[in-house]
């Protein structure tokens, strides 16, 4: 099976094929992996930079919907470049992406389903590109970008938590536009109707993202395990086991229907 392999921000796809490795190698059968780089240059992710030198890239450095639409022209071109894919795998923004895209797809008329599973690492929530966007005042106020309308019982961290993290200063201002994450209430028609993986820290604080992920994707062929350690991919040979386990029951799913 081929697979496309979107890195997390604030690496680059040599890394994530590092971090990947371990369970990789305890996978059964013949597998192909493509790592293509985000082409937006950014900071490391914490304590990324003593282990592997840089750049360090995402695939947007702010969820807008230009940034947002230019990601998603890139997996288009990186699908007509190197595709078909059989799967695509996705740790953090890189799962963010890669969920949103395939909502994305189910959303037109004829889907062209380019994925038929998807295996989620610590999978922070997708961005909808359809979402109506909404601004943050400098008193913290959430406004609808169009009537200028407050949002009720709405803050900037309740959809980007990583505002308040100091790498985000400075970098959006009282008219950035930004869009909302897909939820349980707005999902409307679009689903995530493959096969998917699951692997979440327990302690990771995306944890509750990945978790709600899970609820966009239907049960069949759904598989879900959460380790013990934070926004990572374990290294461990018990759980590089048993998360190589859960894709290869995945896999099952995929190829008898």
């Amino acid at each position: 099976m081929r697979f496309l392999c979107l890195h997390g921000m604030g690496t680059n796809a040599q890394i994530f094929e590092a971090q990947l490795a371990q369970i990789r190698s305890q996978l059964v059968g013949q597998h192909e992996f493509i790592f293509p780089d985000g082409e937006v240059e950014c900071e490391p992710a914490p304590g990324i930079e003593a282990f592997y030198p840089g750049p360090y890239y995402c695939f947007y450095d702010l969820p807008i919907p230009e940034k947002v639409q230019a990601a998603f022209d890139l997996i288009d071109e990186i699908l007509e470049d190197e595709g078909p894919f059989d799967g695509v795998i996705g740790f953090s923004q890189g799962a963010a992406l890669a969920s949103s895209y395939i909502l994305q797809d189910f959303k037109l008329p004829v889907p062209k389903q380019p994925f038929q599973c998807a295996i989620f690492f610590n999978a922070s929530m997708p961005f909808d590109l359809d979402s109506t966007p909404f601004t943050v005042s400098r008193d913290g106020v959430c406004r609808y970008a169009d009537t200028k309308e407050p949002i009720e019982n709405f803050d900037i961290t309740s959809t980007i938590p990583e505002a308040t993290s100091p790498g985000y200063c400075g970098k959006f201002d009282e008219h950035t536009t930004f869009l909302r994450r897909y939820s349980l209430a707005n999902i409307g028609h679009a689903f995530i109707k493959i096969p998917t993986t699951h692997v979440l820290g327990a302690i990771d604080g995306y944890n509750s993202q990945g978790l709600q992920l899970r609820k966009l994707c239907i049960l069949h062929g759904q598989e879900f395990i959460e380790h013990r350690g934070g926004h990572e991919i374990p290294k461990d040979r018990n759980t590089t086991m048993k998360t190589a386990n859960c894709i290869q029951n995945m896999f099952h799913t995929v190829l008898v229907g």
